[in-house]
């Protein structure tokens, strides 16, 4: 029986069953070092991030077509391919992430489904 490989590590705790054949120690050490280096990552309060992303968007920041072009990007889409895959023009999708179309209920859960977000967020 292949036994676990536990790792207590100051970011997380980890547990996994390594496939046959997979070098234990091997896989450990590749753990502990990513462990290790998201650790020594610099880290930013979220005010900060918040307060630069806010000054660089101005006006545009957290409304439904600033979350909809983050959503469309954090899922690597273009405005063609996200308006393919919904059943609507590309220029709509522009549109609606520059606030000039309105985005309807129907049309937001769409949308969110397909960004795997909360549709709230896009009206």
């Amino acid at each position: 029986m292949n036994e676990p490989v536990r790792i207590d590590h100051e970011v997380a705790q980890v547990v996994l069953r390594p496939a046959a054949g997979v070098a234990r120690m091997r896989i450990e050490a590749a753990i502990r070092a990513a462990l290790d280096k998201y650790a020594d990552d610099d880290r930013f309060p979220v005010q900060i991030v918040h307060a630069d992303v806010k000054r660089r968007h101005g006006a545009y920041y957290q409304t439904p077509g600033y979350f909809l072009s983050a959503y469309r990007h954090r899922a690597g889409l273009t405005q063609a391919r996200l308006a393919s895959k919904a059943g609507i023009l590309r220029h709509h999708v522009s549109e609606m992430e520059h606030n000039r179309r309105p985005m309807g209920k129907v049309l937001a859960r769409k949308l969110a489904k397909l960004l795997n977000c909360e549709y709230q967020r896009l009206l």
